[in-house]
């Protein structure tokens, strides 16, 4: 007994070391990532080419700088801190002072062995899109018919065929960094993002996040609560993505359903800073957005900026961003020589975008780049929303990779809605595959195509009609129907009972059957079925997988019968039968016997593996005749054996009468059983405790 309890203290203290292990697993949105290759050098040579905000810097202090000693850095040069991110560890927005120069300051400030890097508070911008055709009165990006002699049918991203499968839905929330949303826009006015958290305009932070009255998301230009688009950029781009659809109103977005949140880093000269987007994205990530989209661009590489997106990407968060539009001359450039950010950040969430024209081809304004644009979608002459307060009829052609990010923005929110168990590695990894591939791309960017939604959708569909049958105990035989359009192949799992699932086989594409021939008989069996891809990953070079939602069914295979029943007489009185065991499953048998009366009765039940039965008590020179079957409380009752008939011997019944008997008990019998059989054996033990006692009273 203390044994057993000095084991059970030993458990319990095991089991607290490994809750305490459990509770120390640190975060990765807070890790520094190593960027010793910084250098005040590296830094001014960026800020040579870049546009920033004057009087500003972005400083971050390496891991374990005391808030004291970063604060005394900053008095050194006369610098105050504007803005502390918690969603970038140890960042810091600055104020530096008149007279000191941008230049200087950084010079100051990366001669700190305190700092990790200081930079500029470079400027982004919505590049400038070319004037619109008013010729193009349809949204040929979604379905292109060829109304024009000059456009290829199909050069759309098959976005009709997608809706048969998904909509998209109120439950997925793209954000819009950009020059905010006409909230109030008609076309717009249902799918606008509400911050169930907050009650409007009642002048309280109501969820503590230090926004009063964010209820529609927030103006970080102007630091309110009031995302209005003053620009038209925002409204265009967030149109393409979610514009109302089948409501009689305007144009349809690529997701009919779908919850907008507006986040103005932009202002109404379409221009924004870093410091601004990163309070955006840190603003997205706390209300657990899944996808950013990010519709301008910068020559500058800012590593907060590639900081913040990292956190987004700790984050589970998708961030599709424009490849850009090229220099003044209105070619694109090659990314892969003149990088455009965040688009060219080497981050696994981020997802670069070019632009296609209605005939297939790279639109000639887009940027390209085969190491660092990955996707194109249509972008020439997209119409969409547009601010009313700036253009009348509240619509508008636009051209520009900001026009294609929008529209893969809305493939990857289809996605979501309609795959919510997948993660963004997975969404982004099904956008990346399923393109269609386009002469015009090969060797150009990443995957040489442009997306195509019902591709992309319909991919992982999942298999229906699951069927299962059984040809025997030990076949069980599996069928569906394959829906899914690019799977690499299926899974087959299987589980006996409660048990874990556990993989059988995987099988090729478009298979539609499988027979398990390792079943064991009298055993329930759940089946499941799904498709299987393996996606790309880049900058990894490994694939990921995603699976399909599964299918499943049951099943109970029947128990074996017993074979090879045979009968001999011991004597008069008794009979020994012997069979051989053919399950693996029985909890034991049911023995029956005729007499004359030509009726089968049954004499005893056994434990399971048992191949032996003796009936006793029989009459003389009389013929019996016996079956045997197996049992299983899941299964029921297995097929009789053969039948044996046999003749006792000649001469007395030693027992008297007929009636069955010999040994019911088995290795594993019934609870009934096993309880007569122990009460029978423990009645002489019982007796003779008894007669000790009274023989000791009687001393």
């Amino acid at each position: 007994m203390i044994k057993r309890i000095v084991y059970l203290i030993v458990i319990l203290f095991s089991v607290s070391c490994g809750s305490d292990k459990t509770a120390n697993v640190s975060n990765d949105s807070g890790k520094e990532i190593k960027v010793s290759h910084i250098t005040a050098q590296s830094v001014l040579s960026v800020m040579e080419r870049g546009k920033y905000k004057e009087g500003e810097l972005l400083i971050r202090f390496k891991t374990g700088v005391v808030r004291a000693s970063a604060l005394k850095t900053h008095q050194s040069t006369g610098a105050s801190v504007k803005k502390r991110f918690a969603a970038v560890l140890n960042l810091e927005h600055v104020k530096i002072p008149i007279g000191l120069s941008v230049k200087d300051a950084i010079a100051v400030y990366m001669s700190d062995s305190n700092v990790l890097y200081a930079e500029p508070n470079y400027l982004r911008h919505a590049k400038g899109t070319i004037p619109s055709d008013p010729f193009f009165n349809l949204q040929w990006a979604l379905r292109n018919t060829g109304q024009s002699v000059n456009w290829t049918p199909g050069a759309d991203i098959k976005a009709t065929d997608a809706w048969d499968i998904s909509k998209g839905g109120d439950q997925v929330t793209v954000a819009f960094l950009d020059t905010g949303i006409d909230y109030n826009h008609p076309d717009l006015l249902g799918n606008i993002w509400i911050n169930g958290a907050e009650d409007p305009n009642n002048g309280i932070d109501d969820d503590g996040n230090g926004k009063i009255d964010d209820w529609r998301g927030w103006n970080f230009v102007n630091n309110n609560n009031d995302p209005m688009d003053d620009e038209g950029h925002g409204t265009h781009v967030a149109g393409i993505t979610g514009a109302v659809g089948n409501n009689n109103i305007g144009i349809a977005g690529v997701m009919w359903n779908v919850k907008l949140m507006p986040l103005k880093m932009l202002d109404a000269n379409g221009e924004g800073t870093i410091s601004d987007e990163i309070e955006a994205i840190d603003y997205a990530m706390a209300k657990g957005v899944k996808v950013v989209n990010s519709s301008f661009t910068g020559s500058e590489f800012s590593n907060a900026e590639f900081d913040i997106i990292n956190s987004a990407n700790n984050a589970g968060m998708l961030f599709v961003s424009a490849a850009g539009n090229g220099g003044d001359d209105g070619i694109g450039d090659n990314n892969d020589i003149t990088p455009q950010y965040p688009a060219n950040y080497k981050l696994p969430n981020i997802i670069s975008v070019t632009a296609t024209d209605q005939n297939d081809r790279r639109a000639l304004f887009s940027n390209y780049g085969f190491n660092s644009v990955h996707v194109a979608a249509p972008g020439e002459d997209i119409l969409s929303t547009f601010p009313s307060a700036i253009v009348t009829s509240g619509y508008k052609y636009e051209t520009g990779t900001s026009m294609s990010t929008p529209i893969v923005s809305g493939l990857a929110g289809l996605l979501y809605s309609y795959y919510p168990s997948f993660n963004y590695s997975q969404i982004r990894g099904i956008i990346l595959r399923y393109v269609d591939i386009l002469p015009d791309l090969q060797g150009v960017i990443r995957t040489g195509g442009r997306i195509n939604a019902y591709r992309s959708l319909s991919s992982l569909l999942p298999p229906s009609a699951f069927s299962l049958s059984i040809n025997n105990s030990n076949m069980v035989n599996l069928a569906w129907t394959d829906h899914a359009t690019g799977e690499d192949g299926y899974i087959i799992e299987r589980k006996a009972g409660v048990d874990q699932y556990s993989q059988l086989v995987t099988l090729a594409a478009n298979s539609v059957s499988y027979t398990d021939n390792s079943a064991i008989d009298g055993t329930v069996y759940t089946y499941r079925v799904k498709a299987y891809s393996l996606l790309p990953n880049p900058p990894s070079a490994s694939n990921i997988q995603a699976e399909s939602l599964p299918v499943e069914a049951s099943v109970t295979t029947p128990i074996n019968s017993p074979a090879g029943l045979n009968a001999s007489a011991l004597s008069g009185a008794s009979v020994r039968l012997t069979w051989t065991d053919n399950s693996r499953a029985e909890e034991g048998y049911k023995i029956e016997r005729k007499g004359s009366d030509d009726n089968y009765a049954q004499i005893a039940v056994t434990g399971p593996d048992l191949t032996t039965f003796t009936d006793t008590g029989l009459s003389p020179s009389t013929v019996y005749t016996y079956r045997v079957r197996a049992f299983n409380f899941t299964a029921g009752d297995s097929p009789y054996s053969n039948e044996i008939s046999v003749t006792t011997l000649s001469g007395s019944s030693s027992s008297g009468g007929g009636g069955g008997g010999g040994c019911s008990i088995g290795s594993r019998q019934n609870t009934q059983t096993t309880a007569l059989d122990l009460t029978m054996l423990m009645i002489p033990f019982l007796i003779t405790v008894l007669m000790r006692r009274r023989k000791r009273d009687r001393k």
